[in-house]
């Protein structure tokens, strides 16, 4: 039996958000090969992805799965790392579409520093750090 923590709720073990797409050849180069998240699943028509040792990102072809690749794309994939200028080096070496530029001038008017990244679905992919302010 599961007991719950002191704030109520029960234990969760990892968490995976999934991405639905029409086509999962590029997602998993882009996901596998440019961010070099080790995989973890795969049934070919889904696909999990390392991001943390608890925490995934779910390749999911729409044929199969329970949603439909859509135009809209109303999640954005974000992680957190102390590393950003390696990340952001990382991503421009290998060709990513950047959206946002990593801009280390703003690091003292802004809570986080960040750039943002597009995958080959469409998807928003954002790595940021958090910046200290007293």
């Amino acid at each position: 039996m599961d007991t719950p923590t002191k704030t109520g709720t029960l234990p969760v073990n990892a968490q995976v958000t999934f991405l639905y797409y029409k086509d999962l050849a590029a997602p998993e180069r882009f996901y596998g090969e440019q961010l070099g998240f080790e995989k973890t699943f795969d049934k070919g028509w889904v696909k999990f992805f390392r991001v943390t040792d608890h925490s995934y990102v779910g390749l999911v072809d729409e044929a199969k799965g329970h949603h439909k690749a859509s135009d809209a794309k109303a999640v954005m994939v974000s992680m957190e790392t102390p590393e950003l200028e390696a990340w952001y080096e990382r991503m421009k070496g290998n060709g990513a579409e950047i959206v946002v530029p990593y801009d280390p001038a703003k690091a003292e008017e802004q809570m986080v520093s960040t750039f943002l990244m597009r995958d080959p679905g469409g998807y928003s992919v954002e790595f940021f750090r958090f910046n200290k302010h007293d």
